[in-house]
């Protein structure tokens, strides 16, 4: 009984040696790998947030939208640049070396290795806007809507300068760099490259439907393209020059377009009866 037990302890002697073996295997690329995991998901989140700000900045700056090289510059400033700098309207390109992020390298960091970045600081991101009108029924209103706008604008002297698309999409593309840590793949242009490992491409769309105005006198001239008898300020101005002439009509007003009068105008500041209190 005793020579049974110790030929069963003989047969399992190692057998903690290899599980060790295999599961090192694969546990220590897992864990290592994780901080890489890290960094490219943070890359990507990075992407996405950069996408939005995007599509926003067009939507919102009317007809003096920002250049594609102005915004190019503010989205690797505030999203690819080092987290803890001060954000400048005002500020041109970071490019330099310590103004990068410090946590997107590869292995074996080294400041002064930037071959061993995972994002090429200043070069590897690309940006585009496109504004579009929505392929839908939205899209054909907006469209017959427009052009209805701009033939009465033209018959009635308004103001028509309303958004006919409106669906702005912006697209951020950030190609991540091949370094020790990852191999050579495909760039953002779909071709092969031994510099970059992978394109890692977010867009966001905003649909801008706007029906606005700057101020109130924007309004009024907005408003007075659906007004018909703007098509006869030229009569008003005429028949303004005969009446002043005769002493008989000189208590007839508003006949003039002035800016304060004249056919087709719209007082913008004249409030409905139910804004008033009731005192």
């Amino acid at each position: 009984m005793v020579f049974t037990q110790q030929n069963r302890t003989t047969k399992q002697k190692g057998n903690a040696t290899v599980e060790t073996i295999l599961i090192a295997t694969v546990m220590v690329p897992l864990l290592t790998g994780i901080p890489l995991l890290g960094k490219m998901a943070d890359i990507n989140n990075t992407t996405a947030q950069s996408s939005r700000y995007l599509a926003w900045e067009q939507t919102i700056s009317g007809s003096s939208h920002k250049s594609a090289a102005l915004l190019e510059t503010e989205v690797n400033n505030r999203f690819f640049a080092r987290p803890d700098l001060h954000i400048r309207t005002d500020r041109g390109e970071l490019t330099e070396e310590e103004q990068t992020n410090p946590m997107w390298t590869g292995y074996g960091y080294d400041e002064e290795e930037e071959t061993n970045r995972l994002v090429d600081f200043g070069q590897g991101i690309q940006t585009q806007v496109v504004n579009e009108s929505p392929e839908s029924l939205a899209g054909t209103l907006s469209s017959g809507i427009a052009t209805i706008g701009r033939t009465m604008a033209r018959i009635t002297g308004g103001e028509w300068n309303i958004e006919e698309h409106g669906l702005y999409t912006g697209t951020v593309s950030t190609e991540v760099a091949s370094n020790a840590s990852l191999t050579a793949g495909v760039d953002c242009q779909g071709r092969e490259s031994e510099t970059v490992t992978a394109c890692v491409s977010r867009s966001n769309t905003i649909y801008v439907d706007a029906w606005d105005a700057s101020n109130a006198e924007h309004a009024g001239r907005r408003a007075r393209t659906f007004v018909p008898a703007g098509a006869l300020e030229g009569v008003g101005n005429a028949v303004a020059g005969v009446v002043g002439a005769i002493p008989f009509f000189a208590d007839i007003h508003g006949l003039r377009a002035d800016g304060n009068g004249g056919f087709g105008y719209v007082n913008p500041n004249v409030l409905p009866l139910d804004r008033y209190a009731d005192d």
